[in-house]
């Protein structure tokens, strides 16, 4: 006589449940408390290039148009987000950085998504926690830019593909991409490990990324030709950094960042993965390198370091902890550029956002090459200068625009200056001056 066998006894709902999910659990909750207390401890440094997409996103809020209104050098996507977010900017600024922070946390649960996929559970794990606590992660995580965003977008659309096989999936991962190239053009970083990743769903994923970029570029069709102007033809002509920097920039922030990536290598990876990190030794090539640049490769590096570090998972907290607080105090007391990392100090701008507030009308513009300044001053810039605009125009068109400027600041280290002959033409207006440490403030009259 058979008997039948009786249910299974089911099992307890946290482990039937819920054991999948640690491992991310602990991922994302090591990313937020490292990038918190990381971000602490930096929070008087900023990149410059924070301030542009600050101010230029309130003006976007209040009207401006880019391409148009003001130059711009990137695709609108990231002032589209920050001129959203600008009402909350407008009371705390370092909200901005909360955002490209919650972006880069989410970052490092798509690694241990992907991490899982190649490999095992555990490798995830190990590949999401090292990208949690990876020093240049970290670093760009905790500034206002749009490397961490598209990374964020580059790797969702990415473990859409692995994850789902159909052709909406591929659609989906495209309209991600595409959403990518709106906030930043290296995006496209992501393109061949995508053909790579889905080879017979290309087309799909092609269709998906046209059709998002489409969209979301639509509201700026009346101004295209500028756009690609100042955001292709500009960057095509910028100049170039020594070939000695871009290969020291590209060896520390590429190769030395992700040397645990090395041994993974051995291990027969898949095609995508290999070209997502060997594709970074292609920034060597470009005409400028900055450490941001590399962002999108540390997911790359992590993965492959996964099963590498699988069976010491439990050492990578505690050893990236020691190494962040040591990158923080490097970065914080390091001077203004340690390693190649831009590290300009909020309390050296802060002399000069002082006596904007006190010697000049919140109406009146401010004239200066960087535009955190005028922003913090809650003052507005005058014709959109900074930096880069001061390659297009001639000390005359700067002249012509002075009616009604409240002040003119100089500031002093990298990014500095004006057109050629222009300081010494304010110098010889005899302006009240306030020289506050190499920084130089003149008041224009009328305030």
């Amino acid at each position: 006589m058979t008997i039948a066998a009786g249910p299974a006894t089911p099992a307890p709902l946290e482990k039937r449940d819920l054991a999948p999910f640690r491992g991310i659990l602990l991922v994302l909750a090591v990313a937020a408390a490292v990038r918190a207390v990381f971000g602490f401890l930096i929070a008087d440094t900023f990149d410059y290039d924070e301030f542009v997409i600050l101010l230029l996103g309130r003006d976007t809020a209040h009207g401006a148009v880019p391409y148009h209104t003001f130059m711009f050098f990137h695709p609108p996507g990231i002032l589209a987000l920050y001129a959203a977010l600008n009402p909350l900017l407008d009371h705390w600024w370092p909200l901005g950085r909360v955002v490209a922070a919650l972006a880069d946390v989410a970052t490092a649960g798509l690694v241990w998504a992907a991490a899982r996929v190649v490999w095992d559970a555990r490798a995830g794990l190990a590949a999401g926690l090292l990208y949690a606590v990876h020093p240049l992660a970290l670093v760009a995580s905790v500034r206002i830019s749009q490397d961490p965003i598209l990374t964020f977008l580059g790797m969702a659309g990415l473990v859409v593909l692995l994850t789902h096989r159909g052709r909406a999936a591929a659609v989906a991962a495209g309209a991600l991409l595409g959403a990518a190239l709106w906030i930043k053009y290296p995006a496209a970083y992501f393109l061949p490990v995508y053909v790579l990743a889905a080879p017979r769903r290309v087309l799909f994923v092609g269709a998906g990324c046209v059709l998002s970029a489409a969209l979301l570029f639509l509201p700026d069709r009346e101004h295209l030709a500028a756009l690609y102007q100042q955001t292709v033809t500009f960057q095509t002509t910028r100049w170039s950094m020594p070939l000695a920097q871009r290969v020291e920039t590209t060896a520390l922030f590429w190769f030395v960042a992700n040397v645990l990536a090395l041994p993974g290598l051995s291990r027969r990876p898949p095609a995508w993965l290999v070209a997502g990190f060997g594709l970074g030794v292609l920034f060597v090539f470009t005409s400028q390198v900055y450490y941001h640049y590399f962002v999108p490769t540390i997911p790359f590096g992590a993965i492959l370091a996964g099963p590498v570090l699988a069976r010491r998972a439990g050492l990578i907290v505690p050893a990236g902890a020691v190494l962040a607080l040591g990158w923080a105090l490097l970065i914080d007391r390091g001077g203004p550029s340690p390693l190649y990392v831009t590290a300009a100090h909020l309390s050296s701008v802060m002399p000069a956002v002082e006596v904007l507030d006190r010697e000049t009308k919140p109406s009146a513009p401010i004239l200066a090459d960087q535009y955190e300044y005028a922003y913090l001053a809650h003052r507005p810039a005058l014709a959109h200068y900074f930096w880069n605009v001061g390659v297009i125009v001639s000390k005359t068109y700067l002249e012509r625009r002075l009616g009604g400027a409240g002040a003119i600041v100089l500031s002093h280290g990298a990014s500095s200056g004006y057109p050629r002959g222009f300081v010494a033409y304010v110098r010889s207006r005899h302006y009240r001056t306030f020289d506050l440490n190499g920084t130089i403030v003149w008041v224009l009259p009328g305030q």
